[in-house]
């Protein structure tokens, strides 16, 4: 029987946990580690008191990947019985004028601006092809689109605003640029690297990003996955203080639960964890402490989210915004979701602003009733009366230091690399996280399938139907005798 630990109760944590079932049934037993008093993570769906609406407090979307082919998460979606609802971005406002299409850009701001917008979108298809985006079809270990062969990319040495400086001679192109791609970014142009831009910035293009919501709330996953799980042992409100390598091999876990500190033995510790939370967790006198401080030392670049929902007694913005969204040039770039489609019933109407960056932090400071009308105060001017008159209620969610401002780390790694501090002397500890990949739903579901597969020593479930069984040793020869030749054009 092998034991296994899972540090952590988000969708990361319980996607390992059903892979770990799923895969080795009898033979091995895994005790979840949670330290509050639910499981899901940042997938928290929550409801006004004022009205009956739902919202989402933490991630609102997956991203779509079916047009390339297989999509893993999507699959896992529909098998735990639950609903996709697509969702489509809207209108883009500038100066408080709502822009639904390109002829709008041109109409307000200018041809230039317009040309200046058309040739850097075909400059940025140029240097990554949607199928190269999507990460297909270099194969199941690559399937994040991120890997040490994007090292190679030119634009991975300049950051994401000299390349908007060198490529985009339009100001007003520059800020439509910078607004559409701020907050899936959750940072500043000039702190994130040119190709995580370009990855962002493609999601807003025709024939790469395509998003969906699930119906019920996004909280549905998680709990659709606990409530999957046969053998688990779950335990919340039980932080985990402590882990170390045994004497005899395997690791201590300390946790605390009612106020009592338990260590117990385990053969394997998968940590499924925010970066923050991973440097508080005490790691030993060993070199076990060196490895997890270099771990932190690629990935700790931290970025932050704030969100801030309102419900009105009816969604009046309509013939104003449609769409699932609306990208806003206030506070550097901001997302403002429509999130009436997602209600059951809906009763009236519900907006989601999404802060990210250091607007989001700067911000995050304020109070919730100075954030709402700060939030209402950015609505274009066609919207903003109505609102004021229709608000019933505002919550305020801040993610601080949740994301990765640079998903991957300063230097890209191979996946297990990524994902075992030190896959020599401590192959049974192993880590998933979104700041692995991509920062999306998505890259954690990728990550939770990889830890499984490393901590049962049983890859092959990834090998797309390899005639031979992968492991961990294959893939990184593999990986090796791979072709050298970059799927960029360089400029």
């Amino acid at each position: 029987m092998r034991r296994i630990a899972i540090v952590g109760g988000g969708p990361g944590g319980l996607m390992a946990a059903r892979q770990i079932e799923r895969q080795s049934g009898d033979d091995s037993r895994v005790t979840m580690f949670e330290a509050s008093d639910r499981l899901g993570g940042k997938l928290h769906t929550q409801r006004f008191d004022a009205l009956d609406l739902a919202y989402e407090s933490g991630v609102a979307e997956c991203y779509d990947f079916e047009a390339f082919g297989l999509d893993p998460l999507k699959g896992l979606v529909r098998e735990l019985g639950l609903t996709p609802i697509a969702t489509h971005g809207g209108a883009v406002a500038l100066d408080g004028v709502l822009l639904h299409g390109d002829d709008d850009l041109a109409r307000h701001f200018g041809q230039p601006a317009l040309d200046a917008l058309l040739a850097f979108r075909r400059l940025a298809a140029t240097q990554l092809s949607p199928a190269a985006w999507s990460g297909w079809p270099d194969g199941p270990w690559e399937d994040d689109g991120i890997g040490p062969r994007d090292d190679t990319h030119p634009w991975r040495r300049l950051t994401w605003q000299q390349v908007l400086d060198r490529e985009v001679p339009d100001a007003t192109a520059r800020r439509y640029i910078r607004v559409v791609s701020h907050s899936d970014l959750a940072t500043e142009p000039h702190l994130v690297n040119g190709l995580e831009g370009l990855r962002n910035f493609l999601k807003s293009v025709a024939g790469y990003g395509a998003q969906y919501t699930i119906a019920g709330g996004m909280e549905q996953l998680p709990r659709a996955l606990a409530a999957g799980l046969r053998s688990t042992s779950v335990r919340l409100n039980a932080p985990v203080l402590g882990i170390e390598a045994a004497a005899r091999g395997g690791y201590i876990v300390s946790s605390r639960r009612a106020g009592v500190v338990a260590r117990e033995a385990f053969d394997a510790v998968i940590v499924a964890l925010p970066l923050p939370y991973v440097a508080q967790v005490a790691w030993g006198a060993d070199d076990l402490q060196g490895a997890v401080s270099s771990h932190l030392a690629q990935y700790d670049r931290r970025s932050h989210y704030l969100r801030v929902s309102l419900c009105f007694d009816r969604p009046f913005w309509r013939p104003h915004m449609p769409g699932s969204w609306t990208m806003i040039d206030a506070f550097g770039g901001c997302c403002v979701y429509d999130e009436t489609p997602r209600q059951a019933a809906p009763a009236g109407g519900v907006l989601a602003f999404l802060l990210a960056g250091s607007d989001a932090l700067w911000h995050s400071n304020a109070a919730d009733a100075v954030l709402v009308e700060r939030m209402l105060s950015a609505l274009p001017g066609a919207v903003q009366v109505e609102a004021r008159q229709l608000l019933r209620e505002g919550r305020v969610h801040r993610w601080v230091g949740a994301l990765s401002a640079l998903p991957g780390g300063g230097r890209f790694r191979d996946p297990v690399a990524a994902h075992c501090p030190d896959p020599v002397a401590h192959a049974g500890l192993v880590m998933i996280g979104d700041y692995l990949s991509d920062s999306t739903l998505n890259g954690i579901y990728r990550s939770a399938r990889l830890a499984a597969a490393l901590v049962l020593k049983a890859p092959d479930h990834l090998a797309c139907g390899s005639a031979a069984p992968a492991t961990p040793g294959a893939m990184r020869d593999r990986r090796a005798t791979a072709p050298p030749a970059s799927r960029y054009a360089l400029i």
